[in-house]
């Protein structure tokens, strides 16, 4: 999906487009979806600000056919998903927004919250929804399960291309490989990630991540093979030849993998801050 195109019914109940918003790169939009039927729906994460963004949030309620707004739903946080919110409480409210308890804090100036935690049961007309806890990429990350028709609405769980990010000071990669196994155990036939394209491959785009995550971490700790490191001679190692101004997300995400190396105590931490250096552990 891309922006400016049509909302389209990924499956039963379920029901999705493409709205412009200021995320990190590759992408340039966030998916918005809608859950439900018979004219009732919880509209998740309405995405970026603006007249564009509000119009594809509108085509996606009258795509649907939902007349009734049950309420907004938040996977997490992130700018890219919540910045919409204001507009779409203007245009189709009073509603209740809700969002992980560690996220109450962290909406949009002028929008309240209430709080959802994992495997609360939310129902729209006929179709209901679980909440699934699935932090990692963010601290206050669920994702949403559709059991009917075995779909899951990812958030940044997850990229339908590549991958998503991990990093400080908010993401923990044990958290995320835990919430990854998490969403493997439902076996899930579609996975629809808030960037990139729906996949009817849901279990192996989760393997893929795992895969993808522990790859990631092997690279680092080949880094420390020949000794003490710095953080920034390990972002080079991890990310050769990449882009200065991409320097300090990589940089955080590498730190995410060493904090948890340090709590499984195969890495030490040799310096007084962030930059290190850092060291494999006798016997790690």
């Amino acid at each position: 999906m891309n922006p400016g195109e049509d909302a389209r019914r990924c499956a039963e109940g379920l029901w999705a487009i493409s709205v412009p918003s200021d995320t990190l790169a590759p992408w340039t939009s966030t998916h918005a979806y809608l859950v439900g039927d018979a004219g009732v729906g919880w509209l998740i994460d309405p995405g970026g600000a603006g007249a564009e963004a509000d119009a594809a949030v509108d085509a996606l309620l009258r795509a649907a056919g939902v007349r009734h707004l049950k309420g907004i739903l938040l996977t997490h946080t992130h700018p890219d998903h919540v910045a919409g919110v204001a507009g779409a409480l203007r245009r189709h409210g009073p509603v209740d927004v809700w969002v992980h308890p560690a996220g109450l804090g962290r909406l949009p100036p002028g929008v309240s919250g209430k709080p959802l935690g994992p495997d609360r049961r939310l129902v729209a007309g006929p179709r209901f929804l679980t909440t699934v806890a699935t932090p990692g990429h963010a601290s206050d990350h669920l994702a949403y399960w559709l059991p009917e028709t075995r779909a899951l609405v990812a958030g940044d769980l997850v990229a339908g291309r590549g991958s998503t990010w991990v990093g400080t000071p908010d993401g923990d990669v044990a958290d995320y490989l835990a919430s990854l196994a998490r969403a493997a155990a439902l076996d899930p036939r579609l996975v629809a990630p808030a960037h990139g394209p729906l996949r009817t491959d849901g279990r192996q785009v989760l393997d893929e991540a795992r895969e993808h995550r522990l790859e990631r971490e092997r690279a680092i700790w080949d880094g420390l093979a020949d000794g003490p490191a710095t953080l920034a001679h390990l972002r080079e190692q991890v990310y050769p030849g990449l882009d200065p101004a991409a320097h300090d997300l990589a940089e955080r995400s590498v730190l995410a993998h060493l904090r948890k190396l340090m709590r499984e105590t195969r890495v030490m931490h040799l310096g007084t801050d962030a930059e290190g250096p850092f060291a494999r552990a006798p016997g790690g």
